[in-house]
This record gives C-alpha cells, sequence and structure tokens, in this order.
C-alpha cells in the first residue's frame, strides 16, 4: 500500500476500510488526512487501538457516510473476505473514490495452505464469509466496481501469525481456537520448512492470496514475492532491504535470520523470488492524457 501513500500530495484523505486499529502507521504520514473505518470501535477492545493519528468512524462498509468521490486512495488490508454484503460494500467503495485515485486491495486466495487452515482452525470460516480462488477474476469484477483499472499486482506470503502466541491481535474469533497457540520456535520453524518445500519442490505453501492495486498509480509495481513475513508482526520486509540496514545475518551451520525491525521477533531470511503466480505480466500506470 506504501507504493500509493508514499507519493499522494499533502492534504490528500485516505479511506483505511475494515481497518481494526489501523493497516498503516498514520503518524508515518501526518500530511495526509486518514479516516479508518470499521464496525467494531477501537474502544471495545484493546488490539483496535489505532496505530498514529487516525480519525476513526464506526461504520458498516456497505452504508460508508461519506460523499461521492471523497477519497484520494482507499486501502483494502484483508477486509474484503470479511465483508458479509459484499457487492453493496464495493459499490459504496466504487462511489466514494475519486476517478483519479487509487485503492489498493490484500486478500487471501481460498485455495492456499495458509488460508484453509486459518478458516479450519477459526471454525465456520473465522470471519472470512467471502472465498477468492481466482485472482484474474477477482481483479476483473474489482476493477468493474471501483471504476479503475488493474495497474499492478503481488503475490503475497503467509506467516501463520494467528498461531503465535505472542501475536498482539492474533486475529478475530482468536478465543474460539480449539487450542493453545503454538511457541513461537515451533512456528518459525514450520514457516520455514513450508518456504523450503516451495523452492525445492514448486508448491504454494507458503503463499497466503494477492494485492492488487488499481487507478492512479505514480509508479511501477514490482511483482518480487517478499517470503519474509514477520511470524509475530506479520509485516513483509524486502529482502535487499534487511542486508542493506543489516538486519540479516549469516550463521555459521545454521539458516540465516534477521531480527524484525518493527517488533524484534527472529525470523528465517529467505531471497526474494519471481512471481510464480497468473500475476507475472507487468501492468503500467496509465499515462496522462
Amino acid at each position: 500500500m506504501h507504493e500509493i501513500l508514499d507519493r499522494l500530495p499533502p492534504g490528500s484523505r485516505v479511506l483505511d476500510l475494515g481497518s481494526q486499529g489501523g493497516s498503516f502507521n498514520a503518524s508515518d504520514y501526518p500530511e495526509l488526512v486518514s479516516i479508518a473505518v470499521d464496525i467494531i470501535s477501537p474502544s471495545d477492545s484493546f488490539s483496535l487501538r489505532p496505530r498514529g493519528p487516525f480519525h476513526f468512524v464506526r461504520a458498516d462498509a456497505s452504508f460508508l457516510p461519506f460523499g461521492s468521490r471523497t477519497f484520494d486512495a482507499i486501502v483494502l488490508n484483508h477486509s474484503l473476505e470479511h465483508f458479509e454484503r459484499l457487492k453493496p460494500a464495493l459499490q459504496e467503495i466504487g462511489r466514494v473514490v475519486r476517478p483519479d485515485g487509487a485503492i489498493y486491495v490484500a486478500v487471501p486466495d481460498a485455495a492456499t495452505f495458509s488460508d484453509r487452515l486459518y478458516r479450519k482452525v477459526f471454525r465456520g470460516r473465522g470471519g472470512h464469509v467471502n472465498l477468492f480462488a481466482s485472482g484474474p477474476e477477482l481483479a476483473e469484477t474489482l476493477s468493474w466496481y471501483f471504476g479503475l483499472p488493474l495497474v499492478g499486482s503481488r503475490t503475497l506470503c503467509a506467516s501463520l501469525t494467528f498461531l503465535n502466541r505472542k501475536a498482539r491481535d492474533p486475529g478475530p474469533g482468536s478465543r474460539r481456537i480449539p487450542f493453545s497457540r503454538l511457541p513461537e520456535p515451533l512456528l518459525l520453524c514450520l514457516t520455514a520448512l513450508l518456504r523450503v518445500a516451495d523452492c525445492r519442490f514448486g508448491t504454494r505453501l507458503s503463499v497466503y492470496g494477492w494485492a492488487l492495486y488499481f487507478g492512479n498509480l505514480k509508479q511501477r509495481v514490482e511483482s518480487t514475492v517478499r517470503p519474509n513475513i514477520c511470524v509475530r508482526c506479520g509485516q513483509a520486509h524486502p529482502a535487499d532491504w534487511l542486508l542493506r540496514i543489516g538486519a540479516a545475518q549469516r550463521r555459521r551451520w545454521l539458516l540465516p535470520r534477521y531480527k524484525c525491525p518493527a517488533c524484534g521477533a527472529s525470523n528465517f531470511f529467505t531471497p526474494d523470488q519471481l512471481s510464480p503466480d497468473q500475476f507475472t505480466e507487468d501492468h503500467d500506470p496509465p499515462t496522462a492524457a
């Protein structure tokens, strides 16, 4: 989403929809007007405490209390799969975004091991009421509702954070997990095994879903897969950046590791990879007429 946020002019309005406590740290973008919307108020749960100076509005995604063409950018970070009234919500999103705006969408691939496990663990789909199994079909549908073209995409990897005992916000419905969450070292080894299997056998065990970019994007979206997802906080980090800041270190006889710059958790380090899925082609940002 930062490909969009980093290049918005001062005063731009950003809608973080279905964001709980915020999909990004609003303190990093003080020049933007950041509005977080969710059906649950941050005051109802400690885990939903806003990340930075958000203006919070309690509302349903299918009845947004904003005027048409209000927002320069909309962030839908792991939220579409939770909307009980998906089509009305998509219509509302298309209504409130500006014609020259941009939208970021991150959703799980329902066919992956990660999402199947999530729905199994949380029972009754664990809040995932919408299952998406085709990236191209989803992109085409969203583009139609938003009135904006698809301009970029990236495969997202899984960290299985919802199983981590140390995770601050393990996910909605965590009280319904039928067993105690896993110790972090065990989860770390499990995610490493999934990555190794993907590299050696061409499987998709460590894949989570897709990131899709629509509308007015000022830069090309890199399709490189970033497998270094923290098992505790769930943040993704580019491999070259981790090497550049000295966070990744190779130990003798052991797999290389890195210390997450966001939360300090230890993770196994994996080089970035070329995108293996159906979104391998480059999408050029639309040029101005």
